[in-house]
Formats: structure tokens, C-alpha cells, sequence
């Protein structure tokens, strides 16, 4: 049976675990996903320009 020092002593690794694991996560992947986002949105904007250009076309198109 582990002593109660034992199980500090686990739960203190594993916590220095957790906030090694945050910090590679906050450091290195978050750049990843920010770019990738924008990215993601700036093709967002492009096919939203592109559907406003025909709706103003076909609107166009009615009234002549």
C-alpha cells in the first residue's frame, strides 16, 4: 500500500507532466492553428466575395 508521502510525491510528477505538455501546447501548436485559421478565413472572405458578385450580377440581370 502506497504512503501518503508516496502519493504526493506521484501527483507532484504528474502535475510537472500536465504543465510541460501546456506549455509545448501553448508555445508550438497554437501558432500552428492561428495560421491555419486565418488561412481558413481568408478563403472564407474570398468565396463570400464571390457569391456577393454574382447576387449583384443576377440582380442585375432582373432588372434590365
Amino acid at each position: 500500500m502506497a504512503t501518503q508521502a508516496e502519493k504526493i510525491n506521484n501527483l507532484d510528477k504528474e502535475v510537472s507532466l500536465i504543465k510541460k505538455d501546456i506549455q509545448v501546447i501553448k508555445e508550438n501548436h497554437l501558432r500552428h492553428i492561428e495560421a491555419d485559421l486565418k488561412h481558413f478565413k481568408l478563403i472564407g472572405y474570398g468565396v463570400a466575395g464571390a457569391v456577393f458578385t454574382q447576387l449583384l450580377i443576377a440582380i442585375r440581370d432582373l432588372l434590365v
